[in-house]
């Protein structure tokens, strides 16, 4: 059985092969570099390791690659036993560069194992193993000759095991001769099988292809055979592909920092490659280097490449910009409300154009000079001018300056209040912003009566002449000095104010009744009283009361805020005046109707009430099934209630408010959609009475009292239906 068991050792041997060959890992992207001088192994590995990495790792993902440029033979990185002078019988086990060998393609009949006696033998197999056999039509009994060639052999081909019974398990296995065999033994051409054998055997009587300290070369195509590790060949190196990583730091106007990564094994030296306002080559050891000398604003290509056994490796290119110069004599040249006007000095340096910066807004410039327009009169502004490279986002140092706008105009300036001795002014500020104010008021002669700086919107200009016409002038200020365009006014002072001044208010009507405060009685001709009435700032009416110290005013909209101002007319000069404010009455909104309802919401909607000012709504809604009661106040016409219970009636209360007022409620009720389900109540009628269960007056009194009872229960809050349904029981 020593045939079979030799054929089932084959096998094994192959399966163990494909499992290696399916386990392996794809390795890091990798350079293979045929070598055409010819060395020995230890030559050839001594020369990729100083060039290179080491000899060739071969894998089944790189094989292919490898053998397509092949024409001959090659060494690759793989000895029989890596330390030669071990006697460590685990051969084959590691490559050169210390991967483990899980991967072989040996050529059939490779590697030959050694012998230990005269007769050797060696089988190999070759991967995949096939599943055709060759048929012999007789197998003579082996004698002292041995086989000879390339003989498939599967079970099915030993017709009888018994001729193998001279030949010992050893004899199988060692190296075999090449001594023919007799014609008995070995099939004829057209038995032989179709496919590749899947097993060789090999007999060499004199272990002449045994060779005791062997190197693997692999074939052009692919395949592997043992060589004598001295013999000179070609050879194949790797190295692990290298990308050069260039950093600039330190970037300046004049000068940037260079330094990139180390090259792998033996670098000779890095030849740096500049190319900018002039080209320079250097060749430098180490792994950084300052430029130096270079022009502002240019465009600068490095490229450093790593010289290896006069070899260039790889390299990756970076491109950088020096910084420009900053520009110089910053100044600004107009200052309006709205606008700044700069200029600057051009700068050294390639070709540039300007960026302005000024809060979050960029303004670009090809000329040295620009106005900055749409800014906020008074306000202050920094800017910051960059010299940009024009092809490039690289900016050069800041260049700052501040300045504020002119302010602009006050507006709505008036005397608010009058006596025989001052005048109260007011006004509103201009758009943008202030420093403060100066006021100054004049008489006719322009003699100075005051001139001061105030920083408010309102002032008292006292110490006046009484019933004089006085000039005032109110001119806003930024940055304390820088002054906008004055805003002038005449006015006169006054006889003295009214007194009492009291509002009593309807819906719909204000009267307004007032004391004279110690002035003189009017009389009717130069003197009189003057109420004017306004509404949100705007004057709606105004009575000449004459000599009566009351006013009235009616068709006044509701739950407005009225302004009653109340002043003395004494010829053309107004006494100070006097004001009050008070709200008319509110009215009920009207057309409450509910627009839309759901089973979780119901939206409300009405009118204002007419003739009405802005006021506030409040809605008050309740539901007296749950016991759940809130309110909401808003300012629109409608409101939407969310997160209802659905088939409940809510109530809703709806009033206007203004100034703490409310008007009388405005009444509704509506319930949500019912998410019906259905109860069924079962009864069994019961009587001592004969057929009076059957009795059709005893059912619906039944049915009443039940309706009754569910009406005391769940009342008018919730929906629900009671619903008679005789049953046969």
């Amino acid at each position: 059985m020593i045939g079979v068991s030799l054929l089932e050792t084959r096998i094994n041997q192959s399966l163990c092969f494909s499992s290696a060959l399916m386990m392996m890992s794809s390795a890091a992207e990798q350079e293979y570099f045929t070598q055409s001088t010819n060395l020995t192994w230890d030559e050839a590995r001594k020369h990729c390791q100083m060039c290179f990495t080491d000899l060739v790792t071969l894998t089944p993902e790189n094989i292919q690659t490898i053998a397509k440029g092949l024409t001959s033979e090659h060494w690759v990185g793989l000895r029989k036993n890596l330390n030669s002078s071990s006697n460590s019988s685990m051969f084959w086990s590691h490559w050169a560069n210390g991967d483990p060998l899980t991967f072989q393609n040996w050529y059939p009949g490779w590697p030959v194992l050694k012998s230990s006696s005269t007769k050797r033998g060696s089988c190999s197999c070759s991967c995949p193993a096939t599943t055709s056999s060759a048929t012999f039509t007789e197998l003579a009994t082996p004698n002292a000759t041995s086989f000879s060639g390339l003989v498939g052999i599967t079970t099915e081909d030993v017709t009888d095991v018994t001729t193998f019974n001279n030949f010992s398990t050893e004899d199988m296995t060692s190296g075999l001769t090449d001594t023919p065999v007799p014609t008995t033994a070995v099939p004829t051409t057209s038995m032989l099988p179709s496919v590749e054998p899947a097993c060789v055997l090999s007999l060499d009587n004199t272990g002449e292809r045994y060779i005791e300290d062997s190197c693997v070369v692999m074939l052009s195509w692919g395949a592997w055979m043992e060589k004598t590790c001295s013999d000179p060949l070609p050879f194949i190196c790797y190295e692990d592909r290298f990308v050069s990583k260039v950093h600039v730091t330190n970037v300046t106007t004049r000068s940037a920092s260079l330094s990139w990564q180390p090259g792998p094994g033996n670098i000779s030296d890095y030849r740096l490659e500049v190319k900018g306002h002039e080209d320079l080559t250097y060749n430098l050891t180490n792994l950084t280097y300052d430029l130096v000398n270079l022009m502002a604003g240019t465009s600068y290509s490095v490229q450093v490449v790593p010289v290896k056994c006069d070899r260039d490796l790889d390299s990756q290119e970076v491109v950088f910009y020096t910084l420009p110069n900053k520009v110089e004599n910053l100044t600004i040249s107009n200052v309006t409300e709205t606008s700044v006007s700069l200029s600057w000095s051009n700068p050294d340096g390639n070709e540039v154009f300007y960026l302005i910066e000024v809060q979050g807004r960029n303004i670009t410039s090809d000329t040295e000079d620009v106005e900055v327009d749409g800014l906020t009169p008074g306000n202050p502004y920094t800017f910051t001018v960059l010299s940009v490279v024009k092809s490039n986002a690289t900016w050069s140092e800041d260049s700052n300056i501040t300045a504020y706008t002119k302010p602009g105009k006050v507006s709505d300036l008036k005397v608010s209040k009058s006596t025989s001795d001052c005048l109260l002014l007011n006004w509103m500020p201009p758009e943008g912003s202030t420093t403060g104010f100066r006021v100054t008021a004049v008489n006719d002669s322009r003699g100075v009566l005051f001139n001061g700086e105030v920083n408010q919107t309102e002032v008292n200009v006292t110490q006046l002449p009484m019933g004089t016409k006085i000039t005032v002038s109110v001119t806003a200020l930024a940055n304390g000095t820088l002054e906008g365009e004055s805003v002038t006014i005449v006015s006169y002072t006054a006889p003295g104010p009214i007194s009492n001044l009291t509002l009593i208010t309807t819906q719909d009507s204000l009267n307004a009744t007032w004391s004279s405060n110690g002035n003189p009685e009017p009389d009717g001709n130069s003197s009189f009283f003057t109420a004017t009435l306004q509404l949100d700032g705007k004057t709606v009416g105004e009575n000449k009361a004459g000599v009566e110290l009351k006013t009235h005013f009616g068709g006044l909209k509701t739950a407005a805020n009225y302004t009653v101002i109340v002043y003395m007319v004494n010829g053309h000069l107004k006494g100070p005046p006097v004001q009050s404010s008070k709200f008319t009455l509110p009215s009920l909104p009207t057309h409450v109707t509910v627009s839309s309802f759901d089973k979780d919401k119901i939206a409300l909607q009405w009118r204002a009430p007419a003739n009405t000012a802005a006021v506030n709504y409040s809605i008050r809604i309740s539901s007296s099934f749950w016991g759940h009661s809130w309110s909401v106040t808003t300012s629109e016409t409608n409101h939407t209630f969310h997160n209802l219970m659905s088939g409940t009636n809510y109530t809703f209360e709806l009033r206007t408010e203004v100034d703490g007022m409310s008007s009388a409620p405005a009444n509704l009720s509506h319930f949500t959609v019912a998410e019906k389900r259905e109860i069924s109540l079962s009864m069994l009628c019961s009587s001592a009475e004969s057929l009076r269960c059957d009795n059709d007056t005893t059912r619906e009194s039944v049915i009443e009292e039940l309706r009754g009872h569910f009406q005391t229960l769940l009342g008018d809050g919730i929906f629900w239906k009671l619903k008679e349904q005789e049953t046969d029981n």
